[in-house]
């Protein structure tokens, strides 16, 4: 039945017919994931020595003249082997630290890792076709996720691999949490209420820690702690005038988002009653 089969499909269909039909032999799996967990974990460590001592005699330059990329934590999601299970290309999940503006925040993003075996061993390699500046790539950035794969099995990914994409792609992410306003005037001859509306475009919940100077008659006060994903949050700034004296000058009350460690900063007004 399967000759028969053969028959009807192209031959260029034919060794992936046969690498279906071929279970992963379970130590070959084993010792590449075993492999894969050292070599990760020592970017975990940022022991770029021992790191070096994984990868093949014929990238071991490029590693050396390249940038590393210290990781905060993986996770191997999936494998794909070729070449008679002598290559594989490996997707991991890893998170690290991202400096955008001035600001660090917390980036988890798949990746992938090209693998061969080399003296017997399971060892990284940079594959000219994905073109990346690190064993990670350093990071494969979102919109690789519907790429489909190349014919030899590696998996496609973006061909700009830069600091700048990944800034460009922190930026965005930053892009999706707004405030509908900056400046507010509240009233200093009677009670006065302003509110500032914070909306979060990411596709998970942020918490909100507001930040207010002390003065008598004002508060600055959330909604509450979290915004949900793609919801909104207010921010009430009040005033209530009293046995005090009212600010003269206009005074910042600072809203942080995290995990994304990302700052607004709202100027409050003070306006007394109009001259008549």
């Amino acid at each position: 039945m399967l000759a028969r089969i053969a028959l009807l499909l192209p031959l260029g269909l034919l060794p992936w017919l046969v690498l279906a039909q071929t279970p992963v032999p379970p130590e070959v799996d084993r010792a590449l994931h075993a492999r894969v967990t050292e070599f990760l974990q020592y970017h975990v460590d940022g022991n770029f020595r021992k790191a070096y001592e994984m990868v093949a005699a014929d990238t071991q330059d490029d590693y050396f003249n390249t940038g590393k990329v210290q990781i905060k934590g993986f996770t191997i999601d999936a494998v794909t082997y070729s070449d008679n299970f002598t290559k594989a290309a490996v997707t991991a999940t890893m998170s690290r630290m991202m400096n955008v503006a001035g600001a660090d925040f917390p980036v988890t993003m798949p990746s992938v890792t090209t693998w061969k075996i080399e003296n017997g061993k399971w060892v990284w390699y940079k594959n000219v076709v994905h073109s990346t500046d690190t064993p990670f790539g350093p990071f494969a950035l979102p919109a690789a996720a519907g790429a489909k794969p190349l014919e030899n099995t590696e998996v496609a990914l973006p061909k700009d691999f830069s600091d700048k994409t990944i800034a460009d792609a922190a930026r965005s992410i930053l892009q999706q949490v707004s405030v509908d306003r900056n400046d507010v005037v509240l009233a200093t001859d009677k009670a006065s209420e302003e509110k500032v509306v914070l909306h979060n475009g990411m596709t998970g919940s942020v918490k909100v820690e507001v930040t207010a100077p002390e003065i008598p008659g004002f508060t600055a006060t959330a909604e509450q702690p979290t915004i949900r994903a793609a919801g909104d949050l207010a921010v009430l700034l009040r005033y209530e005038p009293g046995d005090h004296t009212a600010p003269k000058e206009p005074v910042s009350v600072q809203l942080t988002v995290q995990p994304i460690n990302q700052s607004f900063r709202i100027r409050v007004n003070f306006a007394g009653p109009a001259p008549k």
